[in-house]
């Protein structure tokens, strides 16, 4: 982060110098309309929550008259170096809706408020993912809030599934599952498995660690435990797949996010790992395709596990405004948008209490995806996106035959452990 914040300052300074409250993205809901005697509020997001952010900031505007938000939207990758930015210059946003895997970064730059006593006076405090509620922690105060969870679960062909002679109203329950069914479904020209191998990891792959017993970090966040039985034997379980049993498609090492999605909408794979945003496109923009869906499968004996991934909310430690910030962050957490633009819309309810839904009850699917929020978690560390290449290469390394996976996480753990410290 300190790095990239040296640069973005030598590339953005007229950015910094123009920048306002509403920064230099894009103002969905702009500041006209003020009226006399209104707080004014900015909150900053990621583009792939425009839709619903910029509905609830019209409808909190229109139901009260006191608070004005204005809701300013980045694309995906920028936020974070805008955000950067803002700190330096002191011309913050007021609320934020940013990744939760960033929280443990900004808490340790003291950029979030403190909303400890407001959060523990929410009635449905305890309906959160407990995961996301220690992200948005520190130092044992509540800073950031959960708001929009993405998880990670297991897609599969229902069609290959019956060709198969597998139940398809099942899918791999365990690692052994995992394995003998991607060997049934290699078959008629597609394969069983597919995988991102480019640079997904950490949301696909590492989940096989935690329902292993095992994790990326220490308690203390200081060593990496890649090097622990646990983490291998999950490496391991993905080199047999590609290179044992030969049941993912040639170059799956190396495919991007998109390709192995692609592999899987175009049938070349029977199986694979995304999140509650896909689940959603296929449902609306393929309908004819029948796929169902499972947790992760978990290591046999062990317990399932899923990336917690999404945003968490939360008031900047510089607004001149908290209360008001914090009174549109509560009514961001309330039913009406939660159920009526998050759910509605496809996108997971922060809260496991709004789960029962007309939109979810619709499809049970929504139903697995409430047990992968229950269980799923993401690794606490103030460096988190260091982690990922060391990652990256490691299992690359392994996948493509260039070593073990005892050798390749090794090597990874000692070079995450550096810079950890």
């Amino acid at each position: 982060m300190k790095k990239r914040l040296a640069r973005l300052i030598a590339v953005g300074l007229s950015c910094v110098m123009l920048m306002s409250l509403a920064g230099c993205g894009k103002e969905e809901s702009g500041k006209n309309g003020k009226k006399e005697g209104q707080t004014e509020v900015t909150i900053w997001v990621r583009e792939q929550m425009e839709d619903p952010i910029t509905a609830a900031v019209k409808q909190y505007n229109e139901k009260q008259d006191k608070v004005k938000v204005n809701a300013v939207v980045y694309p995906d990758n920028e936020l974070t170096d805008q955000l950067t930015l803002a700190l330096s210059s002191g011309e913050v946003p007021d609320v934020v809706s940013l990744d939760d895997i960033l929280a443990p970064y900004y808490n340790s730059q003291k950029a979030l408020a403190d909303v400890t006593e407001e959060f523990n006076n929410l009635e449905f405090k305890d309906s959160f993912s407990q995961g996301m509620v220690e992200l948005g922690a520190y130092d044992g105060k509540q800073y950031a809030i959960p708001f929009a969870p993405d998880v990670s679960f297991l897609f599969y062909n229902k069609k290959h599934f019956k060709e198969a002679g597998l139940d398809p109203e099942k899918g791999p329950e365990t690692w052994t599952d995992l394995i003998e069914y991607s060997k049934k479904l290699t078959r008629d020209g597609h394969y069983g498995y597919t995988y991102n191998g480019g640079g997904g990891q950490m949301f696909t792959f590492v989940p096989f660690i935690w329902s292993n017993g095992g994790d990326l970090l220490s308690e203390d966040g200081k060593t990496c435990l890649l090097n622990q039985p646990e983490a291998v034997e999950a490496l391991q379980l993905y080199d047999d797949l590609t290179n044992k049993y030969k049941v993912t498609p040639e170059g799956v090492t190396t495919y991007s996010w998109s390709e192995s999605q692609d592999a899987f909408l175009s049938g070349k794979a029977s199986m694979t790992i995304l999140g509650n945003s896909q689940l959603y496109t296929f449902k609306t923009e393929y309908p004819d395709f029948d796929f169902g869906v499972s947790l992760i499968p978990k290591k046999d004996g062990k317990e399932y596990s899923s990336f917690g991934g999404g945003d968490l909310i939360a008031v900047m430690e510089q607004s001149k405004n908290k209360e008001a910030a914090w009174d549109f962050v509560e009514y961001a957490l309330s039913e009406e948008v939660q159920v009526e633009l998050f759910a509605k819309n496809g996108l997971l309810p922060a809260r496991t209490d709004l789960f029962d839904n007309q939109y979810f009850n619709e499809d049970e699917k929504y139903q697995v995806l409430q047990q992968a929020l229950e269980v799923s978690r993401a690794s606490w560390s103030e460096k988190y996106n260091e982690m990922n290449q060391p990652v990256v290469n490691a299992t690359q390394s392994c996948l493509m035959g260039k070593q073990t996976a005892e050798e390749a996480f090794k090597t990874a753990a000692e070079e995450i452990t550096k810079i950890m410290n």
